[in-house]
């Protein structure tokens, strides 16, 4: 499996990152890579939209797990929308990113921006 990605900037040091594909032990070093410069650029929120995401292993859990640590030391965060329910179901075993604290979909995402300003 592969794993393309696209990145938005949402507002100054805020951005959106969609993945397609799969994250795992194969595609990982992509997205680190993304994720990196997106650090280095000074990000402080990171959205993942995962809602193409089919596939999630546990490389990519701990490169997920690594990025989140990462903000939250910097005093950002990493958030996702979107998540599909075999992904959640994951992030619900590992215990990382409560469907509590994820976007539903993009309005959702939009009003939290907006109350952020």
């Amino acid at each position: 499996m592969t794993l393309s990605f696209s990145t938005v900037e949402l507002r100054p040091n805020a951005h959106l990152v969609r993945l397609d594909g799969a994250l795992n032990a194969v595609t990982h070093q992509g997205f680190e890579k993304e994720i990196q410069s997106l650090l280095d650029s000074g990000a402080t929120l990171i959205v993942l939209d995962l809602k193409s995401l089919v596939f999630l292993g546990s490389t990519g859990i701990r490169s997920l797990l690594q990025t989140f640590k990462t903000l939250r030391a910097r005093g950002g965060d990493l958030r996702t929308l979107q998540v599909q329910k075999p992904i959640q179901d994951v992030f619900d075993l590992v215990q990382l990113f409560p469907a509590s604290q994820a976007f539903a979909d993009k309005a959702d995402l939009q009003r939290f921006l907006d109350a952020a300003k």
